[in-house]
């Protein structure tokens, strides 16, 4: 006699084989009249320790009877963590000892280790204290709780937290449409069938003030007030730093108006209309809701530009507030937008926390370079949230007040910042921004800026930008390159934040590396635009220009596939998100160069028809030739001519046909695939690239 189980099992599954069978199930899970058995919470070994336990990456040991922490030796292109490699018990009697926690800007970050706001804050509060650094870059609230509860075992005297800016990108990267999970993707469609594009975002910030305001509930439990607490409210650069990211799907032909809108504002700003671009940026505002960030980006030129400064303050708030992590599609970077900061404020006066209100202090704040704008910029940020040395002064006075507010001292002034490791720093600003900044407009105007003031920090740090440009040259690794490892030795040491496991090359931070070296006197293009072509000219057996390191900028991608995150589905082919795709092409120009093209138009749910239309290929601005495609991959061969190539460096750029006018059939469809826990887009993809090969054309 058979089994009924084995019976009911085989009729299970041929009713979950059916058409509707697998969203049936899905449904269900949504509506959780079947859930998932709840797995028990796993022991975790060592999880209430009787003895000493390890505070972060600091390690207890025993050393002459004493107990200390210990860290392990850093990594020789350095780690996330302070460089103290031991602390020991407090022996003085008198001492004030103050432990420091927060992200990467309470770190230091481009300055560490040699400067950072703990040894700043230290020599401000004089020699009857003793600052302990317990920042780490990419810090996270679980993990910064867990370092604050096992500091207890320091006897501090007072805590400082600075932290705000991780928590848009790191605290919930389950709120995502490409994230693997059935039970996560049900979620966030719950959230946009309830609330549209809102709902996903508002998720977010209900799971992060929670977390947040669960670490600050248990820090007012540690102190009970006996411990004075000083959390530092962050202030992000709103002046320089643009999010320059496309726009989610909208109803009709939304999508397509944003687009050819954006390419106008542009236009306008280009050409010094600036009232013109204004009325289109808003005109994109009330298209996307103001939900993306680069509308408000635009708003925010055109008002400077106006000189209507308060208003260009509103909209760069509006910017970095829209910059949320589950609708984007570039990765972004760490800012604390304000409802990050008024939470920060509304918590602190709950727990009787003291504040140091950097966005307050640096509203205040004179500054040479920024002193017509209310907007805080380069002359206190390096990037978009790490200060430059001048507001780690700045806020670290502050904190320094705070602390000796009860005191007749007054805070010392720091030591003066040595030449070598402010060159050093303007250096990563330039490496950095580069990497990380999307702009509305040009880039390369901000890297060579870090550049210039790197030299003229230090005009010693050349020797270390030839290297870099050197490494970034070479065929392979950065890392393993005889320029890589000749900086190691240099008073100019460069670390992981100048992209030594970058690997793409990078062509604006050559082409400014090139620029501020020769205007400071330094020859290097030859010998760099040498090495490009040894290295990555095209020869007859060509190369792929979809594929590291030839990407004109790596970031412009689903931020999935640009940063290959694990558990992420990998792809095989290049997706664009925008109108225009641009690849970097390296030859001698002493040839045609023969363009192999595989490509289609992604297909698109409610389109008559299917897609088609024609991609536009462009080198170096200048229109070559158009190419028919459709949704079925098709393969073409064009030659780019020699006349038409620039010597080393030219862009190849594809622009891709209009989007369809079916932008809330497509939601809907999207809403409807992750009910199903399947991965779906929410953005617009321009185009599928699987191959562009160029050769050299036969001579």
């Amino acid at each position: 006699m058979s089994d009924p189980r084995k019976r009911a099992c085989d009729e299970l599954a041929r009713l979950l084989a059916s058409g509707d069978g697998a969203r049936t199930a899905r449904l269900l899970q949504l509506t959780e009249t079947l859930a998932s058995p709840e797995a028990p919470t796993p022991e975790v070994p060592g999880s209430k320790p009787d003895g000493p336990r390890p505070i972060s990456i600091w390690v207890p040991r025993q050393r002459g009877g004493e107990l200390i922490f210990e860290r392990p030796e850093p990594l020789p292109l350095g780690d996330h963590y302070a460089l103290r490699r031991a602390i020991e018990a407090k022996k003085a009697r008198g001492s004030t000892r103050v432990c420091l926690f927060g992200e990467s800007v309470a770190a230091g970050y481009l300055y560490a280790p040699h400067l950072t706001p703990a040894g700043v804050l230290n020599e401000q509060l004089g020699t009857t204290f003793e600052v302990i650094d317990l920042a780490r870059t990419n810090e996270t609230l679980a993990s910064m709780r867990a370092t604050i509860e096992a500091s207890f075992q320091l006897d501090p005297d007072l805590l400082v937290i600075f932290a705000g800016n991780n928590w848009n990108l790191l605290e919930t990267p389950a709120i995502s449409p490409w994230v693997p999970g059935v039970r996560s993707r049900q979620r966030y469609a719950q959230a946009l069938r309830r609330d549209g594009l809102d709902g996903p975002a508002e998720l977010a910030r209900r799971q992060i003030t929670a977390r947040a305001g669960e670490l600050l509930a248990a820090v007012a439990e540690l102190t009970r007030r006996r411990i004075p607490v000083i959390v530092v409210v962050p202030e992000v650069n709103l002046a320089d730093w643009h999010d320059r990211q496309p726009v989610t799907w909208l109803p009709g032909d939304g999508s397509r108006r944003w687009h050819a809108s954006y390419a106008e504002a542009r236009s306008h700003l280009k050409t010094g209309r600036h009232r013109a671009a204004l009325a289109v940026a808003e005109a994109m505002l009330e298209l996307d809701g103001g939900r993306c960030p680069a509308s408000h980006r635009l708003r925010v030129m055109a008002l400077t530009t106006d000189g209507r400064l308060d208003e260009a303050r509103r909209a760069a708030e509006s910017e970095v507030t829209a910059a949320d992590y589950p609708t984007l599609a570039f990765l972004s970077a760490p800012r604390a937008a304000t409802w990050v900061q008024e939470f920060l404020r509304r918590a602190s006066e709950r727990h009787g926390f003291a504040t140091v209100d950097l966005p307050r202090l640096f509203a205040e704040y004179p500054s040479e370079e920024d002193s017509e704008s209310p907007l805080p910029g380069r002359s206190l940020f390096l990037d978009y949230c790490h200060l430059s040395a001048e507001g780690i002064e700045l806020a670290m006075g502050a904190v320094a007040d705070e602390i000796l507010s009860d005191s007749d001292a007054n805070p010392e002034p720091p030591t003066p910042v040595e030449p070598a490791v402010e060159a050093l720093a303007k250096l990563g600003a330039a490496v950095h921004g580069a990497h990380r900044l999307l702009s509305v407009g040009d880039k390369r105007p901000h890297v060579e800026h870090w550049c210039r003031e790197a030299l003229a920090a230090d005009p010693q740090i050349s020797e270390a930008m030839r290297d870099l440009l050197r490494a970034r040259c070479a065929p392979g690794p950065a890392v393993l390159t005889a320029a890589q490892q000749r900086n190691l030795a240099s008073p100019h040491r460069l670390l992981l934040q100048h992209g030594w496991r970058w690997n793409h090359l990078d062509v604006e931070v050559i082409e400014a590396l090139c620029t501020a070296l020769e205007e400071a006197g330094h020859p290097i293009r030859d010998e760099i635009e040498t090495l490009l072509l040894k290295h990555h000219a095209v020869g007859r057996r060509g190369v792929d220009l979809t594929r590291p390191p030839y990407l004109w900028e790596p970031l412009e991608r689903f931020f999935p596939e640009a940063t290959a995150r694990r558990g992420l589905t990998g792809r095989a082919t290049y997706r664009s998100p925008w109108p225009e795709s641009g690849f970097c092409l390296i030859t001698g120009a002493d040839s045609d160069v023969a363009l192999e093209l595989t490509v289609r138009l992604p297909s698109i749910e409610g389109t008559p028809g299917g897609r088609r239309g024609e991609i536009t290929v462009r080198v170096n601005g200048t229109m070559i030739t158009t190419v028919p495609t459709g949704e079925r991959w098709g393969r073409e061969t064009i030659e780019l001519p020699q006349q038409h190539l620039r010597r080393v460096i030219n862009r190849v750029t594809l622009s891709w046909p209009p989007l369809p006018t079916v932008g809330a059939e497509v939601l809907e469809s999207a809403i409807r695939r992750l009910e199903s826990g399947v991965e779906a887009d929410l953005h617009p993809v321009f185009g599928e690239v699987f191959s562009l090969m160029a050769r050299r054309a036969q001579d």
